[in-house]
């Protein structure tokens, strides 16, 4: 089993490695040679298949697991086939959609029986990732950066769900590490999500005397960053910060220009796929879909493949919420999708391999600070 935990933890790690750099130097004549990511979901879905099958008797003795779980999950695998067979103008895109689907109901049925080993894979990454991003925001200081992934915002999903799903003694260690990558990369996603933990981390009066040694740590890199003035261009986004001081002391009226500017352009996206209301979608896509891509899980999904799955999505998150002791990587993951889309887009699996771990493999619990014996 350890051979196949490897190949599918590698898929599950690989998935979300796009460099722009490295796939400039694999391309011919505006032809793409060789894309990491794609070469992930390969030893994802292929792993994920033989292991089905060496180890079908465990596979289907442990079965599908709830059915308020993995019926929702069926919904959205139905939902992505017929919005397939529906939109696809050929038979490779129409068919295309379920076999995907098909394969991420299959990364759930492998979670349930790998267990959090499946994810252990990340963790290399995670330090890789933020040794980079803090290299570089060293060597350019001031400017947001993802490492050695392009999509800086995805970077940081990356990072935060790595030390949430890990288990081991360094945790607290490797969360120190991770939050000064953050801390270099710039976004102001990242200042929500953290926000949100942060709330979570108090509500459940999880601390001690490690919680403060972080919580100085980064608001000495702030103060210092703030002296050598690197702090403000690090985090003024993409002018949303200026956009709002301008709303705020009233030199620019709050109107529909604006708030597309203050949001980046993602309202546009927003009110167009509302505008364009399916009930089976308009299409699958891993990547960009016409009239641009929202930047929400729940209204991308329902934009792709209708409100059905996208009430089966947030079910089943609401619910791995609730009823698993997985506190933390849960409210991680519902803060990741509120402006973002990668969770369903460019590490789609990752939560479908959660979904399994968490409902089958429950905790007593994820505290990071408070001491367990307590």
């Amino acid at each position: 089993m350890k051979k196949w935990t490897l190949i599918i933890g590698l898929g599950l790690a690989l998935v979300p490695l796009h460099n722009r750099e490295v796939t400039e130097l694999a391309t011919l004549n505006g032809r793409v040679l060789f894309f990491l990511p794609t070469f992930g979901f390969l030893l994802l879905v292929l792993g994920a298949v033989f292991f089905m099958m060496r180890y079908w008797k465990e596979v289907n003795e442990a079965g599908f697991g709830d059915k308020k779980i993995w019926i929702p999950l069926a919904i959205i695998v139905v939902a992505m086939g017929v919005s397939g067979f529906v939109n696809g103008e050929t038979f490779k895109s129409m068919v295309s959609p379920l076999f995907m689907g098909c394969a991420l109901f299959c990364v759930y049925l492998v979670a349930r029986i790998i267990g959090p080993d499946v994810f252990k894979y990340l963790i290399p990454f995670v330090i890789i990732g933020s040794v980079s991003v803090i290299v570089l925001g060293l060597v350019f200081p001031g400017q947001y950066t993802g490492g050695f992934i392009t999509n800086y915002c995805a970077s940081a999903g990356f990072l935060i769900f790595g030390v949430m799903v890990y288990r081991g003694k360094w945790k607290l260690a490797l969360l120190l590490l991770a939050a000064v990558g953050l801390f270099f990369i710039g976004a102001l996603e990242v200042v929500f999500i953290v926000g949100v933990i942060g709330i979570c981390v108090l509500v459940r009066r999880d601390w001690n005397i490690k919680l403060l040694y972080g919580v100085l740590l980064f608001v000495g890199l702030g103060i210092i960053w703030f002296g050598l003035g690197h702090l403000t261009p690090l985090y003024e986004g993409n002018q949303n910060l200026e956009v709002l001081r301008e709303i705020i002391t009233g030199k620019t009226p709050l109107n529909y220009q604006t708030f597309s500017d203050l949001t980046t352009g993602r309202w546009v996206a927003i009110v167009e796929a509302a505008r364009n209301f399916s009930f089976i979608g308009h299409g699958y896509s891993l990547s960009t879909v016409p009239g641009g891509i929202v930047h929400n899980i729940p209204l991308i999904i329902m934009h792709q493949i209708g409100p059905f799955a996208a009430l089966a999505w947030l079910f089943v998150t609401m619910r791995c919420l609730i009823k698993t002791n997985w506190k933390y990587i849960w409210v991680a993951v519902i803060a990741m999708c509120v402006f973002d889309h990668y969770l369903w887009t460019q590490t789609a699996p990752w939560w479908w391999a959660l979904v399994g771990v968490t409902t089958s493999h429950n905790i007593k619990n994820d505290w990071i600070f408070k001491c367990v014996s307590a």
